[in-house]
């Protein structure tokens, strides 16, 4: 088998970032993978071929940043825990690549997109008008801008304990307009319970746009 394609792994404060760009077959990973019955079984109910690959990658991408038996685990709600392992994790998958961002103490959220993907049509169902105009760019809606609230309001969504959220009016983004490949900037996430300021991250890798944080 060809080597592994992790891009990198990578400490950042208490969290931990890996991302694997996959270039091998679903049949590599799995032969490199070898996972017990149980999750072999969880692996056969998968029938798209990009989902197979992606499950097979995340579950080595972890294998090499925690030691131990660490496993991946689904709450009610669908969102991932670790089992055999303490600290959190968040996932995301765009474009043959796949990220894991875990965290010791606090809960992570991260989102990959490719930044080449149109979401402006799409725009006005996630965004406030404050948000639309700040996306705004020679009286268009900028694609990158848009891309970057569109990463940031999944990534906090991954965050928060909280299955129904709407994203354009419980999610508020500060963003300057895209102009660097990383950088930081900030949500506000609004519930009955109040408002919560969450600073986030974000970073170019190659055509893929990531954000992450953690509460």
């Amino acid at each position: 088998m060809q080597t592994m394609a992790i891009k990198f792994i990578e400490h950042i404060d208490k969290g931990l970032l890996g991302f694997w760009e996959i270039k091998e077959t679903a049949e590599q990973l799995l032969e490199t993978l070898n996972p017990e019955t149980e999750e072999l079984d969880k692996y056969l109910l998968l029938r798209n071929n990009l989902r197979r690959k992606e499950w097979l990658a995340v579950r080595l991408l972890l294998q090499k940043m925690v030691v131990g038996d660490s496993k991946i685990d689904y709450d009610p709600t669908g969102k991932p825990y670790l089992v055999n392992t303490p600290g959190h994790i968040s996932i995301s998958h765009s474009s043959n690549c796949v990220v894991i961002y875990l965290h010791t103490e606090e809960q992570p959220g991260i989102d990959i997109e490719l930044i080449t993907r149109n979401v402006t049509k799409a725009a006005r169902k996630f965004l406030s008008a404050e948000e639309l105009n700040d996306c705004m760019v020679d009286e268009q809606l900028s694609n990158k801008d848009v891309m970057l609230r569109w990463c940031a309001k999944e990534a906090v969504f991954k965050m928060v304990p909280f299955p129904d959220i709407d994203f354009a009016s419980q999610i508020a983004c500060i963003a300057q307009p895209l102009t660097t490949n990383e950088g930081v900037f900030s949500a506000t996430f609004t519930s009955k319970e109040g408002s919560l300021h969450i600073p986030l991250n974000f970073r170019f890798v190659g055509d893929i746009l990531m954000v992450w944080g953690q509460i």
